[in-house]
């Protein structure tokens, strides 16, 4: 399944690059990092390339992008990061390719989301699945950061939105998941998310309102129908949470 694989290539790029939970934030922006926020701005991806000066591994992986770049020049953007610089330590640090294998692409939505990994090499140049919903965005956005998505399927046609709605805020109010949990609100109806609500196993024909709380790099922890409220919610995630080692206080991430 295609967004499975988003997933999981997302899952990759957080283990290899260490973004989860130890992304930093840089004072000053380098020409970089204005570039990606240039892009973000028009609504497009950015491919960032780290490599290091007269490495052949570097040179083979940015002659793969250089051919890339002409067949998605209409949807992304690519700029070249040398790790050997001193002056692009920021980004370095922050996208965390000091830790790992170089050279190192990495596929950004424009939200910032972390959309694929290819440290070494890219091995297929096929990349119509790092272009994803902005739900599915959203989604890794948030779980890149080390929260766990609550994740409200609802429109104007579903019921029980307000009630809905409420037991997911009331999620995030809780002791234990306070700090731990963002909200993301997706139409399920939307044909753009189909590949999201595949992946979240949602009954789309539902006319209730639908809450899927997923927990980094991606796992599916519970799924809850419009009515539910925030007490049984929470005791159904508590369990789910410790059964997986982790009671989802905020900063731990479950795997």
């Amino acid at each position: 399944m295609r967004t499975s694989r988003t997933i999981c290539a997302a899952a990759i790029a957080m283990a290899v690059i260490a973004v989860a939970c130890v992304a930093t934030k840089s004072n000053a922006a380098t020409s970089v990092e204005a570039a990606i926020q240039a892009s973000a701005k028009q609504n497009r991806y950015v491919f960032v390339t780290f490599y290091k000066s007269n490495d052949s591994a570097s040179k083979s992986m940015q002659a793969t992008v250089k051919s890339i770049r002409g067949k998605l020049a209409g949807r992304a953007d690519f700029v070249s990061v040398d790790v050997g610089n001193q002056a692009n330590r920021a980004i370095i640090s922050r996208y965390g390719a000091d830790r790992s294998p170089m050279p190192l692409t990495i596929v950004l939505a424009p939200n910032g989301a972390i959309t694929a990994g290819f440290p070494q090499q890219i091995k297929n140049t096929d990349m119509s699945s790092v272009f994803v919903s902005d739900g599915m965005a959203s989604v890794l956005k948030v779980l890149q950061s080390g929260k766990i998505a609550a994740v409200c399927l609802q429109n104007s046609k579903t019921k029980h939105n307000k009630e809905s709605l409420a037991a997911a805020q009331g999620l995030k109010n809780q002791a234990q998941f306070r700090g731990a949990v963002e909200i993301v609100k997706i139409d399920p109806s939307d044909r753009g998310e189909s590949d999201l609500m595949k992946r979240c196993q949602v009954d789309t024909t539902s006319t209730d309102a639908q809450i899927v709380v997923i927990a980094p790099p991606g796992k599916v922890m519970g799924k809850f129908g419009g009515t539910v409220t925030t007490n049984s919610m929470t005791s159904a995630l508590t369990k789910a949470f410790s059964g997986s080692g982790c009671s989802g206080a905020s900063g731990c991430c479950p795997k």
